[in-house]
């Protein structure tokens, strides 16, 4: 419906591959070479040659008859049609036709040396463009085919989630629960435990301490050479300033201590629970489900189950000892002395009630884990929607 022909220039000006090379990747080109001579020249078989090489195409050859030759050629004898023309043996030496005449179903070149068989273009046409019309076919096949192995494989996927998640979120809540309750168990079970390390803690960093309080500076605050006495504000800051050295250094002391205490369940719970639930939040967001390509929260709360079990085993280590402090109050303001200073952090150390902060502790404790043990919960249920 839609045909354009296309002469070549003369090799002088253009080669035929380069005519060719314009138009065989935009049409479906059915290309033609007409031979004026009895045989191919050099320069015409160097041109065939370098056209299969290039785009490997079937070619409908015709021999152009001589000027004043019969339009209609007289019948060949039976000894006449047994021998191939020297033109046709040369297309064979090129690979352009062959001696097997089975096209089996593919368009291959084909040679006419009479004018009045010039009407098998037709029929070499249709062939042409039946080869393409197949390549598409195989194309598009091979395309559905690789969409069907996709769906086929994302529905056996969401079969086996489907089997499988509901068994991880059922496993991960019972070993979840169960580094809770010891978590729990540790807060109920070892308060006087703390109490004895605590009073060991402060035991062995007593004189350090009392040393540290001595030599310190103070910010913030003038401190008179003459001896000339201290005003009672200036005194409220010292000591308060004291007792923050304490308990900043105890704070410290004590945390790693507790740390140390309940980072062994890492090993027997955290491990295995976490790469399950690393598993678990993967499938979550990548997984084919349609409720589960939902937007993610964009606090990322999907995350909180992992980031629950980094928390927990540091859980309520916030050591109050600004709470457990007695207040000390002074009648008349001495000068501020190393003794002073000394005597002071003393007094901070003795006022605490390694009683109350272990109780302090364990209470904060517990209520922080349970409060993540609710977060868990929730989240495991986002996840298992």
């Amino acid at each position: 419906q839609e045909v354009d022909v296309v002469v070549a220039p003369c090799r002088g000006f253009q080669p035929a591959e380069d005519t060719l090379g314009e138009f065989v990747n935009q049409v479906l080109p059915v290309v033609t070479f007409a031979i004026s001579e009895a045989q191919l020249s050099p320069s015409d078989q160097a041109e065939l040659r370098t056209i299969k090489e290039k785009f490997s195409l079937p070619i409908f050859f015709f021999r152009v008859p001589e000027a004043g030759a019969e339009l209609i050629s007289p019948r060949k004898t039976d000894g006449e049609k047994s021998s191939l023309s020297s033109l046709h043996c040369q297309l064979l030496d090129l690979q352009y036709l062959s001696s097997n005449h089975c096209s089996c179903g593919d368009a291959q070149s084909m040679l006419v040396e009479q004018l009045e068989k010039l009407r098998l273009l037709s029929t070499f046409s249709r062939q042409v463009l039946q080869k393409h019309l197949v390549e598409a076919a195989t194309s598009l096949n091979e395309l559905h085919c690789r969409c069907l192995n996709i769906f086929i494989n994302q529905a056996f996927d969401m079969q086996r989630d489907l089997q499988i998640t509901p068994k991880r979120l059922e496993y991960t809540r019972r070993k979840e629960n169960e580094l809770y309750e010891s978590l729990m168990g540790i807060a109920n079970r070892k308060q006087e435990e703390m109490k004895d390390m605590i009073v060991e803690t402060l035991g062995n960093m007593k004189e350090e301490l009392l040393e540290d309080a001595a030599s310190m500076e103070f910010k913030d605050i003038i401190i008179p050479e003459n001896g000339e006495p201290v005003s009672s504000k200036d005194i409220k800051c010292c000591i308060k300033q004291i007792q923050e050295l304490i308990i900043s250094r105890l704070n410290q002391a004590v945390a790693n201590k507790l740390i140390s205490s309940v980072d062994y369940l890492r090993e027997s719970f955290v491990g295995t629970l976490e790469r399950c639930l690393k598993s678990l939040e993967e499938s979550w967001e990548v997984s084919v489900h349609p409720v589960r390509s939902l937007e993610k929260p964009k606090d990322g709360s999907v995350h909180i189950t992992s980031n629950y079990l980094k928390q927990v085993p540091v859980a309520g280590l916030c050591v109050p000892f600004s709470q457990i402090i007695q207040r000390i109050t002074w009648v008349s303001p001495p000068a501020i002395t190393s003794d002073w200073k000394r005597k002071v952090a003393q007094d901070a150390i003795e006022s605490l009630s390694a009683s109350k902060l272990a109780k302090s502790i364990c209470s904060q404790f517990r209520t922080r884990l349970n409060s993540s043990h609710e977060a868990f919960a929730a989240s495991l249920r986002q996840v298992s929607v």
